[in-house]
């Protein structure tokens, strides 16, 4: 309603102005309608003015936005995620402490949990989680950085390596061993404050030259193997929400990484043979690295680090659950119904998809159950194809003005059955199955309370599940004043759209998935100097032989500091996946990132066809 009071105003200008001029032109007509001038002496007239006016303002808003109803059916086909709200999100911290001197194996928390919350404002909150998590009888019990590649005689030590960071691992288990937990990896969560975490996430995903295992307080260190410490959250797997298989995942990480950058601080850790074999109870992990000089920053930061700083049993929860929305009776009194998943408190629900719906009617012979399938989509010869002549279909829009009106009756469902009999009697009920948020209460949370902060049902082995975070709001793609058309056109980019339009194409197209438009993420958009595409060629392993690979290699010319205390290589990382979406059939694509000030390269990533990098 707030963007529709500027259409009014000049619409209710226009046509006071040009009454004015009637008035003028054609005073007999005027006198008998009581104009003078601006002012209308009738107020019926004036009242027949400002309501024309209203009708011709929301006229006027729907052409500002470009037809809405066109551009919102054309994504509910093809990216139904832009749509849709981005929920609330955090992480969670599983404490099994308490019961880990029980067990002697892992047990694991799935992926897709579902956690419950105190209430806020009388509506429990529901998370579910987003990593699977591995409950441990391990704990952390000293972690550090040095600034020497030091080791005692006999060790093998990584050429090249110049410093070191250790993890000291200890069974709480009187049960387990190493081997009985047969762990290949171990995910661990970098918590503190952004600038350390940054620093930490980078040293570990992108300078270890290798691990080197320590058994015994004396003695040589053992070898951990060629296996390096790898980044969290860029797999279809770990995703926070399921996006539509038609869409490139490249597009979630772009969404997810500027709605909530602290699921990528999560870490796997791979377990050494050496470390299986040991039968030891405690373990340290000594991890070598490279290009870190103990007098630089990025030193001084990691030498503030400690074992809390390193968190096991954590995982990214979202909040978005499964719901049946209350039944709607249809009336054919009107042209849509309000979709609610809990009526009794509307204001602390959201429609974040329409899943299902279905028609339960009542017959002589019993219940009949009918499945409506979506109006905008490829299935409109499904019922045909099972023998029935008629269709049955939904579509669901959502009202802005209802929503901040009435929060929770903004989303509407409208039905199309070219089986309706007028004459005949109607009792039927329409179930929905809907996928829900909590809107922006999970914000309002209370965290790192007493006893936990979430509960899983049916119980767990955790003592109790706390926050790490606190909850982020809710977050909307742009809508309105061309925003969809904006989605739609870059839905069709190609090296050429980037390379005509250079940086400030790539600009404005990062800024789509800005969401939460904070300074970080400003600061990081300006942190993006320049870009150039240039061919490459590369011999790339094949079966039976290797073969020769023409593609394109992607130099982008950043100011790192622009990016301190957020991380350069993780925004690379997201980068390289969606520059990955231009690689063709028997082609690839390379990133590398340039300092706009030294000229010096900072990152080259590896090659990539689409999702999969090329090794």
């Amino acid at each position: 309603m707030h963007g529709l009071l500027p259409s009014y105003e000049r619409e209710l200008a226009f046509l006071r102005s040009h009454a004015g001029e009637f008035a003028q032109r054609y005073p007999k007509i005027a006198s008998q309608l009581l104009l003078n001038g601006e002012v209308g002496e009738d107020p019926h007239v004036e009242r027949l003015i400002q309501s024309f006016a209203l009708l011709s303002a929301r006229i006027h808003k729907r052409l500002d936005d470009d037809f809405p109803l066109f551009t919102e059916s054309l994504l509910d086909v093809l990216y139904p995620h832009y749509l849709r709200p981005f929920p609330s999100c955090s992480i969670a911290c599983f404490d099994a402490s308490a019961n880990a001197s029980q067990l002697t194996k892992p047990v694991k928390v799935e992926r897709g949990t579902s956690l419950n919350t105190r209430p806020v404002r009388g509506v429990p909150c529901k998370f579910k989680t987003a990593y699977d998590v591995d409950l441990l009888p391990v704990r952390v019990t000293a972690a550090g950085f040095r600034g020497t590649a030091a080791a005692p005689d006999g060790t093998v030590v990584p050429k090249g390596a110049t410093s070191c960071f250790f993890i000291q691992l200890e069974l709480t288990s009187a049960q387990a061993t190493w081997a009985s937990l047969g762990m290949q990896s171990l995910r661990v969560y970098l918590d503190g404050e952004p600038s350390q975490v940054s620093v930490l996430r980078e040293a570990l995903c992108g300078r270890v030259l290798g691990a080197l295992v320590q058994t015994a307080p004396t003695g040589p260190w053992q070898r951990g193997g060629k296996s390096l410490p790898q980044a969290v959250g860029f797999e279809e797997h770990e995703a926070l929400i399921d996006f539509d298989a038609r869409s490139h995942p490249a597009y979630r990480l772009l969404t997810e990484y500027f709605a909530f950058p602290e699921k990528f601080n999560f870490v796997d850790l791979p377990c050494p043979k050496a470390m299986a074999e040991s039968g030891a109870r405690t373990v340290t992990l000594h991890y070598m690295m490279s290009g870190l000089r103990s007098d630089s920053d990025d030193a001084q930061l990691l030498e503030t680090l400690d074992e809390k700083n390193i968190v096991l049993g954590c995982t990214p929860v979202v909040n978005l659950f499964a719901q049946r929305a209350d039944p709607i009776r249809i009336t054919h009194t009107g042209n849509s119904y309000p979709v609610l998943p809990d009526a009794r408190r509307a204001f602390g629900y959201e429609v974040h998809s329409v899943d299902r719906v279905f028609r339960v009617q009542q017959t002589p012979q019993g219940e009949s159950i009918a499945e409506f399938r979506p109006f905008y989509s490829l299935q409109h010869d499904h019922l045909l194809r099972e023998g029935e002549s008629g269709g049955r279909y939904w579509y669901v829009h959502r009202d802005e003005t209802l929503a901040q009106q009435s929060p929770g009756y903004e989303t509407e469902l409208s039905i199309v059955d070219i089986d309706f009999d007028p004459a005949a009697p109607q009792t039927d009920t329409l179930s929905v199955d809907v996928t829900a948020t909590n809107r922006d209460l999970p914000s309002l949370l209370s965290f790192g309370q007493s006893g936990g902060d979430l509960f899983m049902e049916g119980g767990s082995v955790a003592r109790e599940i706390r926050l790490m975070r606190k909850p982020t709001l809710s977050h909307r793609f742009e809508s309105g004043r061309g925003a969809h058309w904006r989605l739609i056109s870059h839905l069709s980019l190609n090296h050429l759209t980037l390379s005509s339009g250079g940086i400030d194409a790539l600009k404005e197209l990062l800024r789509l998935y800005d969401l939460p438009r904070s300074a970080a993420s400003r600061r990081q958009l300006d942190g993006i100097v320049a870009i150039d595409f240039k061919p490459a060629n590369a011999c790339l392993p094949g079966n039976p032989f290797p073969v020769f690979v023409r593609g394109t290699e992607i130099v982008l010319s950043v100011d790192e500091q622009n990016f301190v205390g957020i991380g350069l290589r993780l925004f690379a990382q997201v980068l390289d996946h969606f520059f990955g979406l231009y690689a063709h059939a028997n082609s690839f694509t390379q990133l590398k990132l340039v300092s706009s000030r030294t000229h010096e390269e900072l990152i080259a990533c590896p090659r990539r066809s689409g999702h999969s990098p090329l090794v």
